[in-house]
């Protein structure tokens, strides 16, 4: 990867975590350190799309998944993704799902589809059960996180994305057993399949330079959901559709969907094995008591 390919990944995380910000060509180009022209070119032929689509299309991504799971006004919900005007957000969400946004709010999961959130890597023959201990609502705190991106069908995504990382942590003398994530950006039934983002993570200490394929990114502190799944990760859709439906039965809880995050027991990610242990976070709107 070459250094403005670096310097487009830190470019990424700072977009997904600034959808209510100015994700402008010249504002992203300062983030990434370099021109505006460089940086469209990079962030095109490496995307396959402008920085301008590719923000839009996160921006009513993360839009109607908000539609679809929470009591918000379609001005709020407009606001929150980096629309300054109520009459903009319509007409370009209008563009992207055909029905204006309330339309989009009042059909609710007829409209968004089938929402798979997570991983779920390809296995064959019959599905093994799984377990899943109680649902409660706990805070995490921030995260420093060193992470390979994989862009594609959450369940293509391969382990050996993971052994990739941990080879990265052990050659730059970052000792340890350090706890490895997951992160699903994306609910599959509003973001085309190519298009599905997922972080393999590594925990650090601080901060790191992005280095190659490798790239930083803080995950900031939130309330979450918390479940720890038992069984094999080809069970973990069906465990996240299971704490769904709890969540709704939850009082004072909203899930806002994404980004769902993974944390693994295991030392080493091997999909092929029946009695993983995932502890599965699912985020929540800020004041869930917890």
């Amino acid at each position: 990867m070459s250094h403005a390919e670096s310097r487009l990944l830190q470019c990424l995380v700072h977009v997904q975590s600034h959808l209510d910000g100015d994700l402008s060509l010249d504002a992203l180009a300062k983030v990434a350190g370099l021109s505006p022209g460089h940086l469209h070119r990079t962030f095109t032929a490496r995307i396959g799309e402008t920085p301008k689509a590719y923000v839009s299309r996160l921006r009513l991504e993360r839009a109607a998944l908000s539609l679809w799971l929470r009591n918000a006004t379609v001005g709020a919900v407009a606001k929150e993704v980096g629309f300054g005007r109520h009459e903009t957000f319509t007409r370009a969400f209008r563009r992207r799902y055909g029905v204006p946004p309330t339309a989009f709010k009042s059909r609710g999961a007829t409209a968004l589809g089938s929402f798979e959130p997570g991983r779920q890597p390809a296995s064959s023959g019959l599905q093994s059960g799984y377990a899943l201990s109680a649902t409660r609502v706990v805070t995490l705190e921030d995260k420093h996180l060193a992470f390979i991106r994989h862009l594609g069908p959450y369940e293509s995504v391969p382990d050996s994305i993971f052994d990739e990382l941990q080879r990265w942590a052990r050659g730059r003398g970052i000792g340890g057993h350090r706890p490895l994530l997951g992160i699903g950006h994306d609910p599959p039934g509003l973001t085309p399949p190519e298009r599905l983002r997922f972080d393999a993570a590594v925990m650090l200490d601080g901060p790191v330079k992005a280095d190659g394929d490798v790239g930083y990114q803080l995950l900031r502190g939130r309330r979450y959901a918390f479940t720890t799944h038992v069984g094999p990760y080809s069970t973990l859709v069906p465990a996240y559709m299971e704490i769904v439906g709890r969540l709704a039965a939850m009082p004072g809880v909203t899930f806002v969907g994404v980004p769902v995050v993974e944390m693994y027991h295991e030392t080493r990610i091997d999909s092929t094995l029946e009695f993983n242990h995932t502890d599965l976070y699912l985020p929540l709107a800020p004041g869930v008591p917890s």
